[in-house]
């Protein structure tokens, strides 16, 4: 597989932050909804529901943003892609290899 370009590199570092914010505010959206649909009585089984909620969650954090370096740019741009964190438009800013690329990854996927 080919290294991301130096331009494509400075689109992804661009895209980060949304990329974040986008998934994070679903985490919390998630867990709002956890807690809101906890019955009286029942907080501990609330708390677990949420406990292994965020332990998913942090699993897709790591998978989009650990390790943050050029290197693995494909793969986090892939993670976005899987978990739509950036929008097609954003995705359009990509070479079309690029793009052909984590559309075919994607399509291995399902």
């Amino acid at each position: 597989m080919r290294g991301f370009s130096e331009r494509e590199w400075k689109i992804l570092r661009r895209l980060k932050p949304l990329a974040l914010e986008r998934l994070t505010w679903r985490i919390l959206e998630g867990a709002q909804e956890i807690i809101a649909s906890a019955e009286e009585g029942q907080s501990y089984n609330a708390y677990l529901k949420l406990y292994r909620y965020i332990q998913e969650q942090d699993a897709i954090v790591a998978d989009c943003f650990d390790d943050w370096r050029r290197a693995n740019a494909i793969f986090f741009l892939l993670h976005w892609r899987r978990q739509g964190l950036i929008t097609d438009e954003e995705f359009q800013a990509f070479t079309p290899e690029t793009r052909d690329t984590i559309d075919f990854l994607l399509m291995r996927q399902d």
